[in-house]
């Protein structure tokens, strides 16, 4: 089903404000979690950082078993309590994350 002109409006309005995901979602009945987040990602819309919101990363670190060298980091997002796995080499790429069940934007800092 395609994006009406008034949902995109709305999107724009309230996917970037300090909302929860949840309070989102409800304004989107017919659309699912997934569907709002892909289409405010190929609008472009970012979800705030919201300041403080920071994620130490001493958490638990893994290490993939299918040889690949793979390893990084399983955080836990502050705001929905999902689990959020990023690369070990997140210091080099970037600081900033983005939950994938909620949006909630963190920044990262490494601690050695």
């Amino acid at each position: 089903m395609e994006w009406t002109d008034e949902e995109v409006e709305r999107l724009h309005e309230i996917y970037g404000s300090n909302r929860t995901f949840e309070e989102i979602e409800v304004e989107f009945p017919m659309r699912t979690s997934n569907a709002i987040r892909l289409k405010a990602s190929r609008l472009g819309i970012r979800r705030p950082l919201i300041p403080g919101n920071f994620i130490q990363a001493k958490p638990i670190l893994f290490r993939s078993g299918n040889g690949d060298g793979n390893d990084g980091f399983i955080l836990k997002c502050n705001q929905c309590g999902s689990w959020v796995q990023i690369d070990k080499d997140i210091e080099k790429r970037a600081n900033v994350l983005s939950c994938g069940h909620c949006g909630s934007m963190y920044h990262v800092l490494i601690e050695s």
